[in-house]
This record gives C-alpha cells, structure tokens and sequence, in this order.
C-alpha cells in the first residue's frame, strides 16, 4: 500500500498531466499538425484567506505566517481546551489553558485540570500567572484548599503565535477543504473541514479505539486562525468515548488587568530571584 502523502501526491500530477490541456483542435492543410489550447490560469479569490483555494490549503506557510503577523503588537486572547469524556457525560480528563496579551505586552496565563482519577491533596488544579516587563507573578491553588504565590523575574513569552502554523500544516496534510463560508461578513469567514483522518494523529486520544475522527478551523480572509477543533469519538473502557482539542483566538481590543492576589503577592515579601509565599486560602 502506498504511503497516503505518496498516493495524494500521484493523485496530484494525474490531475496536471490530465487537467493541463483542456481542448485539442486540428489545423493545418494535411490536419497532421495539432494546437494546443492551454487550460486558462486560475484567478485567485481576493477574498479568500493567504494560502487557501476553494478546494485546499495550497500554502500553510503563508497562512500560519498571516496570522502570526495578524497578533503582533495587538491584544488577543487564546483559549486552549482538551477533553476526554463519555457519551453520558462524565468527565475522563479537562485541561483548560491560555493566555491574554494586551498591546502593551502585559501578559495573563491560566492552567485549570480537571482529572478526577489522579492526584490528591498536592495536585495542582490551577495555575495563573501575571507577568509584566519586569515581574512574573505565578498562583498555585492545590485541591487541598492551599495557595502559594512565586515571584520572579519576567521571561514574556508568545509560545501562542505560531500555533496557526501548525493547524494549517495538519490542515494541508488532510486535504481539507471549504465547506461552509460567509464572503457577507466583514471580513469574510472560512470553515475547513476534514474527516477520518491518519492514523498518526490519534496516538493520544485517551481513547482505547477510534470510530470517526474529524478537524475543523474557521479562518477569517486576514489570515486569522479564529478557531480550530479536533474530534475522535470511539471506546473507552467499553463504553462510548469522546475526545476533542480546541483552540480559540479573540483578537477584539482588550485591556489585561492586575488581579488582585498579584498585589497579594507582591505585598506579603519583597521580590528575589523566585520566592513563595504560602496561604491557607485562594484570593479570587
């Protein structure tokens, strides 16, 4: 069997080979001699986002670089969730994390677990963290009830900004393709689509067998990732599963604000390299 790259691949040059010429006419005195009338170049849609035909994402590069451009020196908001649970509704594992970036680089980071089978009191369940030109503040909250604070210094990082490249990679590699759009919106909104895909990508589904899988992102004509879902639904423990990752940008104008437990922090001691200071009790 062949490998699926090498079979889209021959797939492809089939089509040039067979495509490339549309119309054959015969001239000439003798008709011995044939023109060839070549198949009219396509005109890219203006609206459609960088790197994406109707029928493909031609240029992940393009696009993953459109929406890194897209974030710079801007305020966004990127929220990433992943869920393993049952068709009843119980959850196996959540993990929700994220950050939002205001223009002026002031930076807030979350991390919540929900895994109800692992851990115990010294499990951390959430993690904030407030970081600034200068500072980074970090919150630990345990499922015993305790908080402890970390002050350090800021390290700001984006480690967000690239995540379209790696949509549109996996994107491209499953050949999706437009299924649903609105050119009516300001600017116009594109839905990609794939279903069963490789195997490979659902090494890590928590699941114990896969029955349908299926990624969808929905792209504006900027270039920008707006969101991106992965869905596996098959058999966990003999019962029906379903696991699913998603990623969600907000680009909309948006001021971060300093929590209060970061002034907590700050006032309960003086900033060193990295310090902790230990509460009984969360602080909002």
């Amino acid at each position: 069997m062949q490998p699926r790259s090498l079979a889209v691949g021959i797939a492809l040059v089939s089509l040039v080979v067979l495509g490339g010429c549309t119309a054959f006419s015969t001239a000439g005195p003798n008709g011995g001699e044939q023109t060839v009338t070549p198949a009219p170049v396509p005109t890219p849609d203006p609206s459609l986002p960088p790197g994406v035909t109707a029928n493909s994402i031609s240029d992940p590069e393009r696009l993953g670089s459109a929406h890194e451009r897209r974030l710079t020196n801007r305020s966004y908001t990127v929220t990433v969730v992943r869920t393993v649970q049952f068709a009843n509704g119980t959850i196996v594992r959540r993990l929700e994390q994220g950050r939002m970036v205001g223009a002026d680089g002031v930076i807030l980071s979350w991390r919540h677990r929900t895994e109800p089978d692992r851990g115990g009191d010294d499990a951390i369940v959430s993690r904030r963290a407030w970081t600034n030109e200068s500072v980074h503040v970090l919150r630990l909250q345990y499922a015993s009830g305790t908080t402890r604070y970390r002050v350090g210094e800021s390290h700001r990082r984006h480690p967000y900004r690239r995540t379209a490249y790696n949509v549109a990679r996996t994107l491209s590699d499953e050949n999706a393709a437009i299924v649903a759009s609105d050119t009516d919106a300001d600017p116009p909104t594109y839905a990609l689509e794939s279903r069963n895909l490789s195997e490979e990508l659902g090494t890590s589904t928590y699941l114990d067998r896969v029955e349908t899988s299926r990624i969808r992102a929905v792209v504006i004509g900027t270039g920008v990732l707006k969101r991106a879902s992965v869905r596996y639904a098959g058999m966990r423990d003999g019962a029906p599963a379903v696991a699913s990752s998603t990623v969600r940008f907000d680009t909309d104008p948006e001021t971060v604000t300093r929590p209060e437990w970061v002034e907590t922090a700050l006032e309960q001691q003086p900033r060193e390299n990295e310090t902790t200071v230990e509460s009984t009790q969360a602080t909002g």
